[in-house]
């Protein structure tokens, strides 16, 4: 068990700061594929980085991305931000002013909602449930809650020959980076309570995140549909792009499938599988009931020839001085650097 003297000294800036350097110099030697990244001059706590989707629904955009650091990390996780607009069921639009990782399908966001994510902020919470327990805890004690008025009050009404009957919620399993499975049992939700009231130190049996794995599980956000799929619309970063996929997977479905897309489906906003719902008459449809057909092609097709112009990828087009810069060379250029580098590389190995 660490000691509480441990504690205090990695919260000191100095030991986060050699932490933070330990774990870039870790992905020098292994990084995810298609990924680079570039601390910030003087600021250990602030990554620059750059993807290269080379296969998957958003091949080939080149996206880029900073990811900040806070002081509690890794007890905290860190945020994640895209500067290039892509329509991403996890990336927040850059046009709108503020969206919660706690949106609902029929519901509202507002500043008090309990974890929120800027313009361009990709939501770390279906990969890594563990960072994001203050939410999942607060609306499954509010289950329960509900659970036991409901049964007070049949045990109330019914009087001596009412049998009791006990409100509970299924369990739903969430497949996520990490391997965690996020529940609604009674018992995990006590456990998850006591956990966050249990000291730092005390927390003995809790893994601590890599950036590796966060820099894994964003690159297949990207170019693994399986990911996207078990992507619930509570952890959305754009409930709009989320209703897309899930619209643009069913079609594909349909057309490998012919005559067995009405009993084939592509996940709900549970990531259950369900068959849709009789026509009722309503006079507001919710966002699952708009047509998205067409609207995540379209867009993510807009989104990539952005991310591939020349303007974006060497002019730094709408965004702020970037510490990762390409140059616009022809291919001699490129033969010429590559030889250079060859030449260096066996001097020095020689």
């Amino acid at each position: 068990m660490s000691s509480p003297t441990a504690v205090k000294m990695g919260n000191l800036p100095a030991v986060k700061r050699q932490h933070l350097l330990a774990e870039f110099a870790g992905l020098k030697q292994a990084c995810p594929q298609g990924i680079f990244v570039s601390l910030t001059p003087g600021d250990p706590s602030l990554w620059s980085g750059v993807i290269f989707v080379r296969k998957g629904p958003y091949a080939p955009a080149i996206l880029r991305f900073q990811i900040s650091f806070p002081d509690t990390y890794p007890a905290l996780p860190p945020l994640v931000t895209f500067s290039t607009d892509m329509f991403h069921p996890l990336i927040t639009p850059l046009t709108t002013y503020m969206y919660s990782t706690d949106v609902q399908d029929g519901g509202t966001a507002s500043a008090f909602d309990e974890e929120r994510l800027p313009p361009g902020g990709f939501s770390l919470r279906h990969g890594f449930a563990g960072w994001f327990g203050r939410g999942s805890r607060a609306r499954e004690a509010r289950k329960e809650a509900r659970a036991r008025g409901d049964q007070r009050s049949v045990e109330r009404g019914g009087g001596e020959g009412t049998m009791t009957v006990a409100v509970t919620t299924p369990t739903r399993a969430v497949a996520t980076a990490t391997g965690t499975t996020p529940g609604s049992a009674a018992s995990g939700v006590s456990a998850a309570s006591s956990s966050a009231s249990m000291p730092g130190y005390a927390q003995t049996g809790r893994r601590e995140v890599s950036t590796y794995e966060v820099l894994r599980y964003i690159r297949s956000a990207f170019d693994d549909e399986d990911v996207l799929d078990s992507v619930p619309l509570e952890a959305a970063g754009n409930p709009g792009a989320w209703h897309a996929w899930r619209s643009h997977r069913k079609l594909t479905v349909e057309k490998a499938l012919p005559g067995q897309g009405d009993s084939v489906g592509v996940g709900s906003e549970g990531g259950a599988q369900t068959e849709m719902a009789p026509a009722t008459p309503i006079t507001t449809r919710r966002p699952g009931e708009w047509n998205w057909e067409g609207v995540w092609e379209v867009r993510v097709k807009k989104g990539i020839a952005a991310s591939l112009s020349e303007g974006v990828l060497f002019g730094n087009a709408g965004t702020a001085d970037e510490v990762i810069n390409f140059l616009n060379m022809d291919d001699a250029e490129v033969e010429g650097t590559k030889a250079n580098l060859l030449r260096t590389l066996g001097a020095a190995a020689s």
